[in-house]
């Protein structure tokens, strides 16, 4: 692997004989925001610098997750900072953390005028766009922009668009929207030098559906940075830092609580499932958290608990607490990707419990693991019977399982092997557009 890419730096070098920035990472989020898509792109731009590139970071000012404090930022005026030697410019676009239709558009309209912007005026022009932005307005005008100038473009697809957006509109709805916007993914994704996604069932659906060749579309899962999990705290320590019992069997949902997690039917589960001595932990926001919230107190249940930090160093703790982690989504949710929340999970060893589709990669990673248990998606009563058969076994089978998910993790999604692949992608990119 070394060598082939000192072979992609060299062929490479010729672009950076003239340009004062190589390469341009564009992404819709940015540390100290911890959203997945936020830590790929830092570590992309760090690992290239490494490699002897000069990179620009354009991002938005941070906003996510929703409240919170992001004071030090300013919002009217773009900033630009340095760090790691990485140029990082803070555009001054609009943003919406919170999940709604219209908003969430404006954002993506606003943050790609700013990127054009930004771009337009550079001389000489980038060798390379490496592209995870808002879909799909700002993706289009960004692909114009490189079009135009001859800029070659990696595009990161880290969900499929307009799929995602349609099948939360009434059926009656959507012909109309999907045909036009799925041009435009269309248009975009022909645009696109190499288009790198995150399953390779996104990679066959999208190669199809965008008529674009398969060669041209690599996989590359998301990572988390297994680092950070060599050494989590005993499970008493974890639980007494969030002031939870450690004594109840613990299930443990941490990720994004929106309208695809199913943590609602997860909810539901675990009262099905009745079984004594054991609680629930909730880990997270999102635009779902409130009727969640609402439904606990509805039931009743107080053995079901809503924990909230938003510092995503404290992940491995927070998973620290759990026996078991849980994984539910609805159908046809876990399709076009593999929740981020999966990698995390076996790196912190815990066995896994989840209810997705069938053919989904993240079931196919589970079952090739053998490092937890596989239901259909929303399939409320396997999940009940799940939890209370997985509750009766003993904590060296359960360690058993999580050892064999970690050891599975670390070969499938670690930064040290993900962010090679993705540099290595990128850099093949730039080298073939000489």
């Amino acid at each position: 692997m070394e060598e082939i890419i000192n072979e992609i730096i060299k062929k490479s070098m010729s672009l950076s004989a003239n340009t004062e920035e190589d390469i341009i990472i564009i992404s819709a989020v940015f540390p100290p925001e911890p959203q997945v898509s936020a830590r790929m792109s830092w570590d992309l731009a760090n690992y290239l610098v490494a490699q002897g590139f000069a990179v620009t970071v354009l991002c938005p000012q941070p906003s996510r997750p929703l409240n919170a404090n992001y004071s030090k930022y300013y919002d009217k005026v773009s900033v630009v900072s340095y760090e790691n030697n990485i140029k990082v410019v803070r555009l001054s676009s609009f943003t919406s953390p919170e999940s709604r239709m219209l908003p969430r558009m404006w954002e993506s309209i606003s943050f790609g005028v700013e990127v054009v912007k930004y771009i337009s005026v550079q001389n000489p022009k980038p060798a390379l766009l490496y592209v995870n932005s808002w879909p799909l307005f700002s993706q289009i005008m960004i692909a114009g922009l490189a079009r135009k100038n001859a800029v070659p473009i990696v595009l990161q697809v880290m969900d499929i668009y307009p799929e995602t957006l349609t099948n939360k509109l009434p059926v009656y709805i959507r012909p109309v929207v999907y045909t036009p916007l799925k041009w435009l993914d269309n248009w975009i994704a022909r645009s696109a030098t190499t288009v790198a996604v995150i399953s390779e069932n996104t990679r066959y659906s999208y190669s199809k559906t965008r008529g674009i060749n398969i060669d041209n579309v690599v996989t590359i899962p998301t990572w988390q940075d297994e680092a950070a999990f060599i050494n989590i705290p005993p499970r008493s320590e974890c639980c007494r830092k969030y002031g939870i019992s450690q004594d109840p069997f613990t299930f443990l949902f941490l990720g994004n609580i929106g309208p695809i997690a199913g943590v609602d039917f997860l909810i539901r589960a675990f009262t099905e499932a009745g079984i004594n001595n054991s609680q629930l932990l909730i880990v997270g926001d999102g635009s779902a958290k409130s009727e969640c919230v609402k439904l606990v107190n509805e039931l009743n249940l107080k053995t079901v608990h809503f924990v909230s930090d938003p510092d995503v160093t404290n992940v491995p703790v927070l998973q620290g607490m759990a026996n078991v982690c849980v994984l539910p989504m609805k159908k046809g949710a876990s399709m076009s990707s593999i929740p981020s929340k999966f990698p995390s999970y076996l790196f912190s060893s815990k066995p896994v419990i989840a209810t997705v589709d069938h053919a989904s990669d993240t079931a196919a990673c589970i079952r090739q693991a053998e490092c937890g248990w596989v239901g259909d998606a929303e399939n409320l009563v396997w999940l009940a019977k799940t939890m209370r058969d997985v509750s009766e076994m003993s904590l060296d089978q359960l360690e058993t399982i999580g050892q064999r998910g970690k050891k599975f993790g670390l070969t499938q999604f670690s930064k040290s092997s993900g962010v090679v692949k993705l540099a290595e992608t990128v850099m093949q990119a730039a080298s073939v557009s000489v």
